[in-house]
């Protein structure tokens, strides 16, 4: 009889004791928005062209349900953005799945420190992995930035290969990592153009002039920045709304009760395509205030809108296909955005050049290519007999009932 499968206390191996080089996990702290609909896409993308995926993340948010209806394997891995006593038991139980896996693909900056930690743990046994830190740690100021600077240069040699989602983003990480970001590769970030379209359903409005900001609310997407400029804007009944939810929501109540903006301001909370909205809008703002690559900004250029930006990591996408702004100046965000809704022609003209560029370079098929390209580079291959990364990933809403692609793997001792 042939040898049984050994099983480790971590995973299953082979009878040599080899992970199977199709086994990859990855880990992220964040769950909902960008960070967690990049790892959405590319779970999909994988489990389609033959890999066998693991993804450790927190139970909260929208990414668990994904995982699961993207054919995956989710593992509860309870993180919290800030530090905490809790890493402590989170590293560990990270260090357990690591072994198990051939590769490991860590997202956002959580996920990097815990992950890589859990890494050199096993020191010259730890399998190869990727980290894609989604936008620097220390972007995000305060007194906790000289830390993440810190921690990042000592981290770094651990990961076998960091990936920035945009050109920006590695020249920040070279600024701060120096020799030791040789490293660093740049893989864009990408959209589906086809689901992101300047065709289709728009969303109700007034005849007033429509401002219109996605993200979550909270500093570093900067509503309160878009609320800011609504009030220093000379276009008459222009409105602004928002699109999305999040732990600043209070505040925003509170800036536009002060700013006189009642009724001018839409809250609308979460939104599960926001396609509509971004076609609906006169004009898009993206007033974030640090970044990687924001989704956002390339999903409204694919609806081929006239945009206002931030010069953030990842802006660059634009090219001259929309304006760009300082960060954390509402009055130029107001200026420019009095100035297109003025300018229909050049609106015009803006969306259909934005469209056109995000189709040429910022395609999500593109993009998840990219990726598996370095996985297979490092030695994670996707089974033999599943077909190879021809296909965008699929749509599991759009699936027949009866077709769920959710596999469960055997508890493991």
């Amino acid at each position: 009889m042939p040898p049984h499968p050994m099983k480790t206390i971590t995973g299953i191996r082979s009878a040599s004791g080899q992970v199977p080089a199709c086994r990859v996990l990855m880990i992220t702290q964040a769950t909902v928005d960008g960070v967690a609909v990049c790892v959405r896409d590319l779970v999909r993308m994988a489990v389609d062209s033959g890999y066998d995926v693991t993804v450790a993340c927190p139970s909260t948010g929208d990414l668990a349900a994904w995982v699961t209806e993207g054919g995956a394997v989710w593992e509860p891995l309870e993180m919290r953005r800030s530090p905490h006593p809790g890493d402590i038991l989170a590293m560990a139980r990270a260090r357990r799945l690591v072994r198990s896996h051939a590769l490991v693909h860590l997202h956002s900056s959580k996920a990097g420190a815990l992950g890589r930690l859990a890494l050199a743990s096993l020191g010259r046994r730890r399998p190869p992995s990727v980290f894609t830190p989604h936008g620097w740690s220390w972007l995000v100021g305060g007194w906790l930035a000289p830390a993440y600077r810190l921690i990042e240069r000592i981290m770094i040699p651990v990961t076998t290969a960091v990936v920035a989602v945009s050109d920006e983003e590695r020249l920040h990480g070279q600024a701060v990592l120096g020799s030791r970001a040789a490293r660093i590769e740049v893989n864009p970030n990408g959209v589906d153009v086809s689901r992101f379209c300047p065709q289709g359903p728009a969303a109700s409005r007034a005849g007033d002039p429509l401002v219109v900001c996605v993200g979550r609310l909270c500093h570093a997407r900067a509503p309160d920045v878009a609320v800011a400029a609504l009030a220093l804007m000379r276009t008459r009944g222009v409105r602004l709304r928002l699109v999305g939810d999040g732990e600043h929501r209070a505040a925003i109540e509170t800036q536009i009760s002060a700013l006189g903006l009642d009724g001018r301001v839409e809250l609308v909370g979460i939104r599960a395509d926001t396609a509509p909205e971004l076609r609906a809008a006169d004009v898009v703002v993206v007033p974030s205030r640090y970044d990687g690559m924001a989704l956002v900004l390339l999903e409204a250029m694919a609806c081929g809108a006239a945009i206002v930006a931030t010069r953030v990591p990842g802006s660059s996408a634009l090219g001259a296909a929309g304006v760009l702004v300082p960060v954390e100046d509402p009055r130029s965000l107001a200026r420019e955005v009095d100035a297109l809704l003025a300018d229909p022609d050049r609106r015009r003209s803006l969306g259909f050049a934005a469209r056109q560029r995000v189709v040429e370079q910022y395609s999500l098929q593109r993009s998840l290519e990219g990726i598996l390209r370095l996985w297979q580079n490092l030695g994670a291959r996707p089974a033999s007999d599943v077909p190879d990364t021809n296909t965008l990933p699929r749509n599991a809403s759009a699936e027949k009932p009866g077709t769920s692609r959710q596999r469960r793997r055997p508890v493991e001792s």
